[in-house]
């Protein structure tokens, strides 16, 4: 060895560890995918629910315009007429191939309460009730009198609880006759 040589220059050079790898990934990254993947899903079914019964918001939207319109210009025939046509284009936008838009009468009033499962336990919340009647006979007459709070509070219930085509409508179970007994 030589006299003059420094003992620094011996020393070997530091040895840095290789970089760390992000794979596999650690357990919390894992459950931060999981959380984000569920969020996603969610999102994506809120959204598709939402398109699919914008509809109905767009309907009471055009029902509280009406109502609106005849609190001002108490005009009672056009508010019929307003009501009448929105029941039927929100028919032909929920039942979009099976709806008959040629029903009228008892028949229309019938189908209205039909789709609309939730039957609320305030039967004037039906279209079978005097507001319904008043829908179908109101607008022939040359003055007619409605009850225009009631027949918004029928037709608002209606939009928001009614099923369309893509919701199934609750199966009605068949009562059972009760046999009588035959003993002795």
């Amino acid at each position: 060895m030589q006299p003059n040589q420094s003992p620094l220059d011996q020393l070997a050079d530091i040895h840095l560890p290789d970089a760390v790898s992000w794979w596999p990934l650690a357990p919390g990254w894992w459950a931060l995918l999981a959380l984000l993947a569920i969020a996603l899903i969610v999102f994506f079914l809120w959204r598709h629910r939402t398109k699919k019964n914008h509809y109905r918001k767009l309907a009471q939207q055009e029902l509280d315009s009406a109502y609106s319109n005849y609190q001002n210009t108490q005009n009672t025939t056009a508010f019929l007429h307003d009501v009448s046509v929105l029941l039927r284009r929100t028919a032909l936008t929920a039942y979009p191939k099976t709806f008959n838009a040629s029903i009228k009468g008892q028949a229309w009033l019938d189908w209205l309460d039909g789709v609309c499962p939730h039957k609320p336990t305030n039967t004037t919340l039906q279209f079978n009730s005097e507001c319904g009647q008043q829908l179908l006979t109101a607008s022939y007459q040359k003055n007619p009198t409605i009850d225009a709070n009631a027949l918004y509070a029928v037709c608002s219930y209606w939009f928001a609880q009614h099923r369309n085509h893509r919701q199934k409508l609750p199966t009605r179970k068949p009562v059972k006759a009760v046999a009588e007994a035959n003993h002795v």
